[in-house]
């Protein structure tokens, strides 16, 4: 319970009303100028953790106006705040906790650290102690009664401090994340963004470049404006072979260097790729037009790549899909009414083709609700199992199968024509589980990319070639991953499958591509931010264990290895290798991580 004066976090609703709260913060970001004069710090906190995903219903999003002297000293994650008199916000399905000034909010922030156990709370209790803290200006002494509620909030979130340090880093990289990201609808010109989108066309010219028109169905006034021969009078349609999107709905976008290199052998007309690092400029026609540079501090890297985040394909899919449809819908009745020349209003219908309008904006209106309630559904069933809502898996009405199912399979006993019992080497099958990661291999992470150039990874390498020039070295993703059941008994021992994560979907797993990981120390933070949004806080207890001469896997019972269980794609195939006793087929039984996506 608060106390006296507070209100709960998940029972903080109404726009405008006044609160009063306090929590643990679990997430935080720098500092940054607002639109007017002050600085903005912004954060969440949360005041339950019993059983309760950290950023969840008893958590808050929080925003502190103020001088930039003036902001409250957060320290970081783990730090408890009391936010006195401050302002609810609620916009859409969200409610903010926002400073002030009329109000006179202030902040109290308590250094987690300086905090004390439970036990030895007497003296702050009897308020002849207080705690360690700082304040804004003018903010109000805490009372005995609001020292304890700190020093047992402390107490509660200590046993979710992987939780909140997993969901801060998710925070922090979604934030980092949407930095660049843009539509093309948001470009402006001479600027650097990242986008998704669509090829609509490619052209290979003279100068070793390429040029790619895309699209992802958003429109800017600054983009070549392509007209709709449907629409237009003939005079207008100035590129007859153009076949759409029409409007100003198209960018060009010109690659050079190791990035045209790749979108010849990798891009067609109608994928969906990743464009980084694209700077925006005004063309010799005054449109606005991209172009991707090879970067000269790393020219191995390549900012051109396949999309695979499937959120992001449907996004774009979605977009397309209204603009075909508000094309055909509406040539469709001038048609129908003879009128191609007129504006197509309601009021120009019949009554029956009006009945029939509105039936269908009914039905679809229907059936959005049932998506967005299907949506909450699958959410809230998320949370309450503690399921990683940052990474998807592919084809989510696919039944669960265990580890045991997929080890054992029936599907791999047989006969022969003869009606002899046979087994077969492996079977090639697609499962869907619900795992946690336990053990991974190589343990290093610089490992976990590997030179193609490398004999020992590539086979087809050669290590006496004098052209072997480390500058123009191709990477890509190998490592293995241990999985286990989500659910696993009291008092047994799990069964564990090993994982094999390759170039194409590491690429799609991580959000990255391939790099020497060694030299790229940037690549190599993200890396490490993905993965313990995947993982938890294995990498750091695994190397921690490897110092003391131990390893992961941990035994049944130690429950120092703190991770959320996913849901996630297993391919079944067999990977040829010399006939043996072990492998008289000559093929040798293997599983691989497919589909499934880090969507943070």
């Amino acid at each position: 319970m608060p106390p006296h004066g507070f209100t709960a976090i998940k029972d903080a609703t109404g726009h405008g009303n006044a609160v009063s709260l306090i929590g643990v913060v679990v997430s935080i970001k720098e500092p940054r100028k607002s639109r007017g004069s002050d600085w903005v710090l912004e954060f969440a906190i949360q005041d339950e953790f019993d059983n309760t995903l950290v950023g969840g219903s008893s958590s808050i999003n929080c925003r502190i106006f103020r001088s930039q002297d003036r902001l409250p000293k957060i320290s970081g994650t783990g730090d408890i705040v009391i936010l006195r008199d401050f302002k609810l916000s609620s916009w859409g399905m969200r409610c903010d906790c926002i400073s002030d000034s009329r109000l006179y909010s202030g902040v109290l922030v308590f250094p987690a650290n300086k905090i004390p156990i439970p036990e030895l709370s007497q003296a702050y209790q009897a308020g002849s102690q207080r705690l360690l803290y700082t304040a804004t200006h003018g903010t109000r002494d805490p009372t005995p009664e609001e020292q304890m509620t700190v020093i047992h909030l402390k107490h509660a979130a200590s046993g979710s401090v992987q939780q909140v340090r997993q969901h801060a880093t998710t925070v922090s990289y979604n934030a980092s994340a949407r930095d660049r990201s843009s539509l093309i609808q948001g470009l402006c010109f001479d600027k650097f963004y990242d986008v998704c989108v669509q090829v609509v066309n490619t052209y290979y010219t003279l100068h070793s470049t390429v040029e790619l028109k895309v699209t992802d169905y958003t429109s800017n006034e600054n983009l070549f404006y392509y007209a709709d021969p449907n629409e237009e009078d003939a005079f207008m349609v100035t590129n007859k072979n153009w076949t759409g999107p029409y409007g100003q709905l198209t960018l060009n976008v010109t690659l050079y260097e190791s990035n045209a290199t790749w979108a010849r052998e990798n891009v067609s007309i109608g994928d969906y790729i990743f464009l980084r690092n694209m700077r925006t400029k005004l063309s010799q026609r005054d449109k606005l037009e991209g172009i991707v540079h090879q970067d000269p501090q790393k020219p191995s890297q390549v900012d051109v790549r396949r999309l695979t985040n499937q959120k992001e394909i449907a996004e774009i899919t979605k977009r397309r899909e209204a603009y075909e449809k508000q094309r055909g819908t509406k040539s469709a009745l001038e048609v129908l009414h003879n009128a191609p020349n007129e504006p197509f209003t309601e009021s120009t219908l019949s009554k029956k083709d009006r009945k029939k309008l509105k039936l269908k904006q009914r039905q679809e209106k229907k059936e959005a609700e049932l998506k967005e309630l299907e949506q909450k559904e699958e959410k809230w069933e998320a949370e309450r199992s503690g399921i990683n809502t940052n990474i998807r898996a592919a084809f989510p009405e696919v039944k669960l199968s265990t580890i045991s199912e997929i080890l054992y399979s029936p599907r791999l006993n047989t006969r022969t024509p003869k009606y002899n019992n046979y087994k077969l080497p492996f079977v090639n099958a697609k499962h869907r589980a619900r795992v946690r990661v336990v053990d991974v291999f190589p343990p290093e992470l610089e490992r976990f990319a590997h030179a193609l150039n490398d004999p020992t990874w590539n086979r087809k390498a050669n290590k006496h070639d004098p052209n072997n020039n480390s500058t123009k070295v191709r990477w890509e993703w190998g490592f293995v991953l241990l999985v286990e059941d989500a659910n696993v008994p009291p008092n047994t021992v799990s069964e564990k499958l090993r994982v094999v994560v390759g170039n194409d979907v590491g690429q799609g797993l991580l959000d990255l591509n391939a790099v020497d990981l060694k030299n790229n120390p940037e690549i190599f933070k993200k890396l490490t931010e993905r993965l313990f949004i995947l993982w938890g806080n294995l990498y750091e207890l695994k190397t921690e264990l490897r110092d003391r001469g131990s390893d992961l896997p941990l035994p049944p019972g130690d429950n120092r290895l703190q991770n959320k269980a996913f849901d996630c794609c297993i391919e079944e195939y067999g990977h040829e290798v010399p006939v043996s006793e072990t492998h008289p087929e000559g093929y040798q039984r293997m599983h691989r991580l497919a589909q499934t996506f880090i969507t943070a």
